[in-house]
């Protein structure tokens, strides 16, 4: 990894070349793997039917990750340039019980049974979407 501290300065310039080139092309939705040329594109997942134990380092769950972590890095994307819209409200505040009441889904108990995968984005756009933003 770039982080050693055995890396000689070629290695570092590879690294950073490569991350300068993957930074320059146009779509985060393409990720290229060079030992096995393969490439993931993104596509329409249904999460609702996978868990966490569909995903690496399960069998076959190589495909499932990545389109996961690719909905994981749209929501985050989304986030961040909501962030930094001056016309976005630092907070949209509401009472716990408005939250309680007027969300459909929305559950502060921790429940003993896993979670789907699209409950866990659901879950992951709702934190963001009532955090404080303090970009």
């Amino acid at each position: 990894g770039f982080l050693q501290r055995t890396n000689s300065l070629e290695d570092k310039g590879r690294i950073v070349n490569s991350l300068k080139e993957r930074q320059s092309s146009k779509s985060l939705l393409v990720c290229e793997n060079s030992e096995k040329e393969s490439r993931f594109r993104r596509t329409e997942t249904d999460f609702s039917n996978l868990y966490a134990r569909d995903l690496l380092p399960a069998k076959n769950g190589e495909e499932q990750t990545m389109q996961f972590l690719l909905e994981v890095v749209d929501i985050l994307l989304n986030y961040v340039r909501k962030t930094f819209d001056r016309s976005t409200k630092v907070l949209d505040f509401h009472h716990p019980h408005q939250l309680l009441e007027g969300m459909e889904g929305f559950n502060l108990e921790l429940s003993d049974n896993p979670e789907s995968l699209e409950q866990i984005l659901v879950d992951c756009r709702d934190t963001l979407k009532y955090g404080v933003r303090t970009g």
